[in-house]
């Protein structure tokens, strides 16, 4: 078998995803279109379920593409690491500085 790179990988998991959460929708569809669908509890249920598995495939093409990331995967494991072995970091000294009001002399204008 021939070894894919990372965006073949990436885009083969995408379309894998995506006709696993279409699929049941277009069969439900073709089968109301062109055939005897049965109007029971249960089609019913398998109906919702497939909307609900369709439009869930918009809330994991984002979850593919962090996950398939290895700067997101860093990023993770550099969040939700356990800090409470390290040492806090050094306490960096404040610079304040003093704003002064450099205007002296109050003028007042006749009108």
């Amino acid at each position: 078998m021939i070894p894919l790179d990372k965006t073949a990988q990436t885009v083969l998991l995408v379309v894998a995803a995506f006709l696993f959460c279409w699929m049941p929708h277009h069969i439900i569809a073709m089968w109301v279109e062109f055939g005897e669908f049965p109007l029971n509890d249960a089609s019913f249920a398998f109906r919702i379920m497939s909307h609900c598995l369709a439009y869930g495939n918009s809330c994991v093409n984002p979850i593919l593409y962090a996950f398939l990331s290895e700067n997101f995967r860093k990023a993770c494991r550099q969040a939700f690491t356990c800090h409470l072995f390290y040492s806090p970091p050094p306490v960096k000294k404040i610079a304040r500085i003093r704003m002064e009001n450099f205007s002296t002399t109050h003028s007042t204008t006749n009108v």
